[in-house]
């Protein structure tokens, strides 16, 4: 899988699945459909979440040493 390259969006996407729980698979969806994820993202991101990426290095936080 490749990298990511849109950390704005990766964020948005990680804050509706900590929601999931509250608002149910068809909230996350409509959820991801508002913030433009496209659909074949949010189906793997909602039904197989083992696929999804885990964490992403952000070019704007430096790791120390």
């Amino acid at each position: 899988m490749e990298r990511r390259t849109d950390y704005k969006q990766a964020l948005l996407i990680e804050a509706v699945i900590h929601e999931l729980d509250t608002i149910g698979r068809a909230g996350a969806a409509r959820r991801l459909a508002e913030i433009g994820v496209p659909l074949a993202v949010a189906i793997r991101v909602l039904t197989r979440p083992v696929e999804r990426r885990q964490q992403f290095d952000s070019p704007f936080m430096k790791r120390e040493a």
